[in-house]
């Protein structure tokens, strides 16, 4: 499993440059590349459970360690997604203004919806072809990412109220501090919310997104602040992070870790940035890659399990491709919802 780590290191080597622009860091570009990065560590996270499921044990020297450090990252791995959403959905609002918080509700709300219900129709024939069976109430919920036919749905039902959270606050008040302030107290009743109904990884990293949104509301000032205190600034989030990580016992202090992460990627790459094709491209088809990773991992464990348990590295390597393959397919015919 290790060689997944060591080609993502290889990619992000070769990729890596120094920063010629302030912003360089948060060009698309290179946003994409970050997430590009996280999308293949959460495939790793992902495709390890069906590994260890049918007993396969991976008890090399390097194997260990790669492990341990993704089981640990939990869901740090997926905090850069949600808090490059809320900076750029500021940055499209601060540009655009009404006319982009008009079309919330339809370009990305909706537009995600019918992009993830033809995902659910992919898993449902999968199921079909493979005797997997769910109720019918359950592919009606997991249309709105509430359940699970297979498919990764949490992070799609986070971004969705993140969505629809920004849109009413920016709808209500005018003066965009206070819309930020109201999108960040409705991101906290979803948070009261759902901790009663799911389970913690549905909440414990949201306010990543309203994080991303304050860079972009404050992005002049917080990147000459770094210009004149870089050193300073990194040191200091690296002993927070570090602190908050071993003291996340509570949602709130796992809040808190989930911000100081975002930050601390954000501020490692000011000075640093990459430029890999193949990462941006990850980053680019983030969502297919996200959703339609776990077909493959399914269809192989259930129709091949003995291939699964005696060529292990077959199997990822397999799945790999099939993902790349779907997500490389899917995209010309994902669903853009245009406002009219």
């Amino acid at each position: 499993m290790i060689f997944i780590l060591l080609i993502l290191i290889v990619l992000v080597c070769f990729g890596l440059r120094r920063a010629d622009a302030n912003e360089s860091c948060l060009q698309k570009e290179h946003t994409d590349a970050v997430k590009g990065i996280f999308i293949i560590i959460v495939f790793y996270s992902h495709i390890l459970p069906y590994l260890t499921d049918m007993g396969v044990s991976f008890s090399t020297v390097l194997d260990v360690p790669g492990n341990r450090i993704i089981k640990r990252m939990g869901q740090l791995m997926v905090v850069m997604f949600l808090f490059y959403s809320g900076y750029g959905v500021m940055e499209s609002i601060q540009v655009k203004g009404k006319d982009y918080i008009r079309s919330i509700p339809s370009k990305r709300v909706l537009s995600t919806l019918v992009n993830y219900a033809i995902a659910i129709a992919v898993y449902l024939c999968m199921n079909l072809l493979l005797g997997i069976h769910y109720p019918v109430k359950q592919y009606a919920l997991s249309l709105f990412a509430w359940e699970s036919v297979g498919q990764s749905n949490w992070y799609i039902f986070a971004i969705i109220c993140c969505y629809i959270s920004t849109y009413f606050a920016f709808a209500v008040f005018r003066q965009k501090q206070t819309a930020f302030a109201g999108t960040a107290f409705l991101l906290l009743l979803y948070i009261i919310v759902l901790c009663r109904f799911k389970e913690s990884w549905w909440y414990n990293i949201i306010l990543s997104y309203p994080a991303g949104m304050a860079i972009s509301m404050y992005k002049t000032r917080i990147l000459s602040f770094l210009d004149r205190h870089y050193l300073i600034t990194l040191s200091a989030l690296i002993l927070l992070f570090a602190i908050l990580y071993h003291f996340r016992n509570t949602d709130a202090v796992h809040q808190a870790t989930a911000v100081a992460f975002a930050y601390l990627v954000f501020v490692i790459t000011y000075k640093l940035v990459i430029r890999n094709r193949a990462l941006t491209w990850c980053g680019k088809n983030l969502f297919q890659l996200y959703v339609y990773q776990r077909i493959p991992m399914i269809a192989l464990v259930t129709t091949c399990p003995e291939m699964v348990k005696n060529h292990p590295y077959l199997y990822v390597t397999a799945c790999l491709a099939v993902t790349l393959l779907l997500a490389f397919m899917i995209k010309p015919i994902s669903i853009t919802i245009k406002n009219k």
